[in-house]
C-alpha cells in the first residue's frame, strides 16, 4: 500500500505525489506570517515573573525542561505515525463505534468531548488533516489490537498531565486566585483530560487548520519539525518556530475567564503550506468538568457545558466557533 492511500480519499486528487525533498531545501510559503520568538519557559527553574509576562503578552510560549524522557518521546512519535500510516478503512474499522477513540478527518470540528461535528455547508470548504482524538480515562477500554498504543499513550499522558497541574498552579499563584484543591480539581479535571494526534499530508498547497482558539483551560502542542503553527499578536500573524525539546503552550478560552482577561487566550492556525513533507502534531487539551461555573466581571455567569453546548451551535450554523464573545456581559 502506498502512503498516499493511508489517507482520505477526498484527500488523495490534492497531495503531492513528489517524494520529500531534503532537509535543507528551502520552499516557499503562501501568505507567509512574520518570524517571531516566542518567550521560553524553563520548567526546571520556573521563572515567574517570565510566566506572567507570557500568559499576560503572548498566551503563548515555548516550555522547555519538562522532565519526559526521551525514550517516552520517540516511543509516542513511533507509535502514533505508525497507527495514522494505516490503511484509511482499517483506521476507520479501529475507531468505530464502539470505540471510545473516534478518527476524523476533513471539515469535521471535534468537541471537548471527542464527538465530531459537522459544519455549516457554506463553510465546508475542506482542511487536509485526519487526527484520532484519544480520551485519556478511555485508554483502559480501547481494542487489544491497540494495546501498545495504550501503554505508551498512559505514559505520556501522566508527564503531560504533571506539566499541566504545574503550569496551572504556578498561574494560579500568580493571579493570586487562592483556589482549594475541590476548585482547581474542577478547573482542571483529570478526567476531560484529551490526546489528539493529526497529521497533515505532503501537499501542493494545503488549506491547513482555519484560526481559532482552543476552549481548554491550558493546550500543550507537541509539533514537529515541519513547523505550520501560526499566532496572532497585536493584530499581526507569527511563525512559531520548531524548538527542539520542547512543547508550545497555547492558553486557551477557560484560562481568559479565569484570570478576568488578565491573561489572554490565544487565536492560533496552521497556515497554507507550500510543503514536500508531513506535518504531525500531537496535542493535550485540558478542559473543566462540565458543571464548572465560571464567573467573571467581563461574562455572564456560565457553566463549561453551557459553553460546550454553544460552540456547536456556532459550528452548525455558522461553521465556525464564536466562543467567549456570545457570554460577553451587556455593555
Amino acid at each position: 500500500m502506498s502512503n498516499t492511500e493511508s489517507y482520505p480519499p477526498e484527500f488523495r486528487p490534492l497531495m503531492s505525489s513528489e517524494p520529500a525533498e531534503p532537509e535543507t531545501t528551502v520552499e516557499p510559503d503562501l501568505n507567509r506570517s512574520k518570524d517571531s520568538n516566542i518567550p521560553v519557559i524553563d520548567m526546571e527553574r520556573l521563572d515567574m515573573e517570565k510566566l506572567r509576562e507570557a500568559c499576560k503578552d503572548w498566551g503563548i510560549f515555548h516550555l522547555e525542561n519538562t522532565g519526559i524522557p526521551s525514550t517516552v518521546m520517540s516511543q509516542v512519535k513511533e507509535i502514533t505515525e505508525s497507527l495514522l500510516s494505516l490503511p484509511f478503512e482499517e483506521k476507520r474499522k479501529l475507531f468505530g463505534v464502539n470505540s471510545p477513540l473516534s478518527y476524523y478527518w476533513g471539515t469535521h470540528t471535534v468537541s471537548p468531548s471527542g464527538d465530531t461535528m459537522k459544519r455549516a455547508p457554506q463553510e465546508s470548504s475542506g482542511h487536509l488533516f485526519e487526527g484520532i482524538n484519544v480520551p485519556l480515562a478511555s485508554l483502559a477500554h480501547v481494542d487489544p489490537k491497540l494495546e501498545s498504543f495504550r501503554v505508551v499513550l498512559e505514559e505520556y499522558g501522566r508527564h503531560i498531565t504533571r506539566i499541566v497541574v504545574t503550569l496551572f498552579e504556578a498561574m494560579a499563584e500568580n493571579l493570586s486566585l487562592g483556589l482549594s484543591n475541590d476548585q482547581k480539581r474542577s478547573y482542571l479535571s483529570e478526567s476531560t483530560g484529551v490526546i489528539r494526534v493529526q497529521r497533515y499530508p505532503r501537499c501542493t498547497e494545503s488549506p491547513g487548520l482555519e484560526a481559532h482558539t482552543d476552549s481548554s483551560v491550558i493546550s500543550i502542542i507537541n509539533q514537529d519539525e515541519v513547523g505550520g503553527l501560526e499566532f496572532m499578536k497585536d493584530g499581526e500573524w507569527f511563525n512559531v518556530t520548531p524548538l527542539a525539546n520542547s512543547f508550545v503552550i497555547a492558553l486557551g478560552d477557560m484560562m481568559q475567564v479565569i484570570s478576568d482577561e488578565e491573561y489572554k487566550s490565544v487565536l492560533h492556525k496552521v497556515g497554507r503550506r507550500m510543503k514536500k513533507k508531513e506535518r504531525y502534531s500531537i496535542i493535550y487539551f485540558v478542559y473543566p468538568d462540565k458543571g464548572c461555573m465560571f464567573k467573571s466581571t467581563r461574562y455572564k455567569p456560565f457553566a463549561f457545558s453551557e459553553f460546550e453546548a454553544q460552540v456547536k451551535v456556532d459550528v452548525e450554523i455558522h461553521g465556525s466557533k464564536i466562543g467567549l464573545p456570545n457570554f460577553l456581559n451587556a455593555p
